[in-house]
């Protein structure tokens, strides 16, 4: 349990620091970025949509890849409860948490998929 506690400190003060360090640079006359929703409501071009097409896109890989961890945890929380270390309800969360992720990730495609449409159809 300290083993794990320590690699979590350390992941939060590597990403405390990058934080830091990208939002130095981000001061630097770049302006801030619009919100998704923003995005979504400008959208009128073929290069709107390629864009917002690529970004669902790629949540969905983000989302499968969430998945696929969960799917990995189940089966070594299917190994814990044979060793008597864990309970079966730890591995029916995972699939759970598979489902809805797999689900998020066909959405997403979906979206995906019609911001393509709109991009072929867009001037």
């Amino acid at each position: 349990m300290r083993a794990g506690l320590k690699f979590s400190r350390h992941c939060a003060s590597m990403l405390l620091l990058v934080g830091v360090v990208l939002g130095g640079c981000a001061g630097v006359a770049t302006p801030p970025a619009l919100s998704l929703q923003q995005r979504i409501e400008a959208a009128r071009s073929r290069a709107d949509h390629q864009a917002l097409e690529s970004y669902f896109a790629g949540e969905a890989v983000q989302a499968r890849a969430r998945a696929e961890e969960h799917r990995n945890m189940a089966q070594a929380y299917v190994r814990q409860v044979a060793a008597g270390r864990a309970n079966a309800n730890m591995s029916t969360d995972c699939h759970m948490l598979i489902d809805g992720y797999e689900s998020m990730a066909a959405q997403y495609e979906l979206m995906a998929a019609n911001h393509h449409q709109l991009a072929e159809q867009a001037k």
